[in-house]
């Protein structure tokens, strides 16, 4: 492991007590876990045991029964491996912080992984400094960026352009694979995790149902991984065409970290003699594109606000077409319905609606069109948003705000200008049409609408 992947939280000198304790939160697996890796090392340095500990927030901030569903297939999968790497599973439902004080009173050492988002990193700051008080060592280790965020870049970078060269120099010296041994002191102690019984016993909201087409889980991402590279890859050229299907869909398992961003670039890598092209044009979605978000809502303050998220530029034009003419105004309802006078936005709604994802390029042409049916853009950018945490399993991620920004010129250019959009970006059916085999994708969401039905 790459030492900058450490970052000490507290210098105490490691305790006398009971277990090493890893709280288990953004990277939810076993495999290229390199926070998992720290805490066994740990454990048998001082010849502990070590407790592996995962806990379940109800009615976290915009989540719902689907998120819930996903992460909790990916949990069960943890929990069924630590056995055989003699790890203590806990899983506790409760509120973070009252949680992690119960367990922190017989820690020897707390390890954390990855945070980003600012609840997240709120609360393990508050955590670790209850830690300080006890003299418990904190380190934290992250595993969820191929090169960590503070080694990348230590500001907000402008654009793709900016921060590529910076990750492309520093990427080969953070492709060190996680390595894992098995826990010398203690024996497991992990009990299967009942889904369906922990799902109807929490209190979370079930208005969106869980998707019939997404199983989470570490074991789950890596065959989609493997699947898409054996049979997929060959098609990249094809993967900006909605009509195709040829996308990994492997966002919502990045989202709950449930496979490692270093191990896809890896066995990416692998394919480099054979599909040249399509490998590069991954690499840099994987490494440029999605680190570049992570470096936006860690140094953009102010990334979830429409008033902050982007350029000056960008404000500048919406201001000189804030009273353009808005042809069609839709609601909510109309969204969620599917009843707009654009079947290609009614598919796109369908898919997201039903299955909790949309192919890449329709998410683009989504969001544009809502800026063009909104009343401004303010109340745009509040539905966009709204609808992506709502449907979307990885929403609420570090690439989703990216993107949303993106939709209203961040990680932009300024175009040629046009009603209501000035100098924004413009997408249009024509385009959608002329590119793609959009037949072919109405069809798909067709019988996604009847599945969904019946």
């Amino acid at each position: 492991m790459h030492k900058n992947r450490i970052r000490v939280k507290t210098k105490h000198r490691l305790k006398d007590e009971s277990y090493v304790l890893y709280w288990m939160q953004h990277t939810q697996r076993l495999r290229g876990n390199f926070a998992l890796e720290a805490a066994i090392s740990y454990a048998n340095k001082i010849q502990k045991p070590l407790k592996l500990l995962f806990v379940l927030t109800p009615n976290f901030k915009d989540a719902n029964l689907r998120h819930y569903a996903f992460m909790l297939d990916g949990v069960q999968d943890v929990a069924s491996q630590c056995e055989a790497l003699n790890i203590d599973f806990c899983l506790e439902v409760g509120e973070f912080e009252a949680v992690l004080k119960d367990y922190l009173n017989a820690a020897s050492l707390l390890v954390l992984d990855d945070a980003y988002m600012p609840f997240m990193v709120d609360v393990k700051k508050k955590i670790t400094a209850y830690a300080d008080g006890l003299n418990v060592p904190v380190i934290q280790v992250f595993s969820d960026t191929i090169v960590p965020v503070d080694q990348a870049s230590q500001k907000c970078e402008y654009s793709a352009r900016t921060i590529r060269k910076k990750l492309h120099q520093q990427v080969d010296a953070f492709l060190a694979e996680a390595s894992l041994s098995k826990v010398d002191v203690g024996t497991s102690q992990a009990k299967p995790v009942d889904i369906d019984a922990l799902l109807k016993k929490i209190d979370i909201d079930r208005s969106v149902l869980p998707s019939k087409y997404f199983k989470g889980g570490e074991t789950e991402a890596y065959k989609r991984l493997d699947d898409y590279l054996e049979c997929c890859l060959k098609d990249y050229h094809d993967s900006s065409d909605p009509g195709k299907d040829v996308t990994s869909k492997l966002s919502p398992y990045l989202h709950f970290g449930q496979i490692s961003p270093i191990d896809m670039y890896q066995m990416i890598s692998t394919y480099i003699d054979t599909y040249p092209e399509a490998v590069e044009a991954l690499i840099e979605q994987l490494l440029v594109r999605r680190e570049l978000a992570f470096n936006f809502v860690t140094y953009c303050e102010g990334f979830d606000r429409f008033e902050t998220m982007t350029y000056g530029w960008a404000y500048e034009t919406m201001a000189v077409h804030r009273d353009d003419r808005r042809t069609y105004l839709y609601s909510e309802e109309d969204y969620i319905a599917a009843k707009t006078h654009d079947v290609y936005f009614n598919a796109a709604m369908i898919e997201m609606v039903e299955t909790g994802f949309m192919h890449n390029t329709m998410r683009m042409y989504w969001g544009k069109k809502i800026i063009e049916w909104s009343e401004d853009y303010e109340t745009a950018y509040a539905m966009i948003l709204k609808l992506n945490n709502r449907y979307f399993i990885d929403g609420r991620d570090p690439v989703s705000y990216a993107s949303v920004a993106w939709l209203f010129g961040r990680h932009d250019r300024a175009w040629q200008s046009r009603e209501i959009f000035g100098k924004l970006r413009y997408m249009n059916d024509k385009g959608l049409k002329r590119k793609y085999d959009m037949d072919r994708y109405l069809k798909r969401m067709e019988d996604v609408k009847s599945d969904s039905d019946s």
